[in-house]
């Protein structure tokens, strides 16, 4: 008689989970924590503002990826918040091009003017 083999190793499919941080959005919590450190420090031991002065300062970091988190992360495709972003960016590529401040040459996907020759067409 052969003996059936299970596969039971969830540690694959598991995710670590803190609050509402879960899986890559820990590193997001570690890097804010850090930051949060580094900041209050700075406040307290540089700029000489007082523990609550600085604790708030410090707090700042953490709300900041626990917005992060909350509105672009939890609940959203795995790309979410990158996509966010690069359309963000090209939306404000578009302004900065409309007002002629500054001379942006925008060429998404190229749909430019400037039509480039195949380099084995004959």
């Amino acid at each position: 008689m052969e003996r059936i083999i299970h596969p039971n190793d969830n540690a694959r499919e598991a995710k670590a989970a803190i609050w509402f941080f879960e899986g890559s959005s820990l590193y997001v919590l570690i890097a804010a924590f850090a930051l949060a450190l580094a900041t209050f420090r700075y406040c307290y031991d540089g700029l000489g503002l007082g523990t609550w002065g600085s604790v708030l300062a410090g707090a700042a970091p953490l709300v900041a990826a626990m917005v992060y988190v909350l509105t672009l992360k939890l609940g959203k495709p795995k790309s979410y918040d990158i996509d966010f972003f690069r359309s963000s960016g090209v939306r404000l590529i578009r302004v900065v091009a409309g007002t002629g401040l500054v001379l942006v040459r925008f060429e998404l996907h190229g749909l430019g003017t400037h039509k480039t020759r195949h380099p084995y067409a004959e």
